[in-house]
């Protein structure tokens, strides 16, 4: 059992994550932490962000917030008061293990989208790289 359990959520592939929080849960100590992360990326790209009136940013991390939460409230077996929700600015893997990090999370519980071989090969995947370079333990749970 672990006191703190990261799960990095991504809104755009909801069907993935109520497995992950099922796991999730059988992991997370009675009473422990869940953290819930959702990263938003592109705006940190200067070229991105200078399309972008001042305080865009902040606007759009307060909405992603509230679709997390609604998320959260809407389709899982969890209420979002009972767990901490986080959404971020950045790449995806960095993020993962930066909140990670700071959170002193035990472990990072994820989901393995679906890929073809070739686009494994070319990118690889997001949960690969946060299993190469994390320093805690990493559970995939396939998609």
């Amino acid at each position: 059992m672990y006191d703190t359990v990261l799960v990095p959520v991504d809104l755009a592939e909801k069907g993935y994550t109520d497995k992950v929080i099922e796991h999730a849960l059988h992991v997370l100590s009675p009473g422990g932490n869940l953290i819930l992360l959702t990263a938003l990326t592109g705006y940190q790209m200067p070229l991105v962000g200078s399309f972008f009136q001042p305080g865009t940013f902040d606007k759009a991390v307060k909405q992603v917030h509230q679709k997390l939460v609604e998320f959260v409230n809407d389709e899982l077996p969890i209420d979002a008061n009972d767990c901490t929700t986080k959404v971020v600015e950045g790449k995806p893997v960095e993020s993962i293990l930066s909140v990670a990090k700071e959170s002193n999370a035990q472990v990072i519980v994820m989901a393995s989208h679906k890929q073809s071989r070739v686009g494994y090969m070319m990118l690889g995947s997001i949960a690969n790289k946060v299993l190469s370079h994390s320093d805690i333990p990493v559970m995939v749970v396939k998609g």
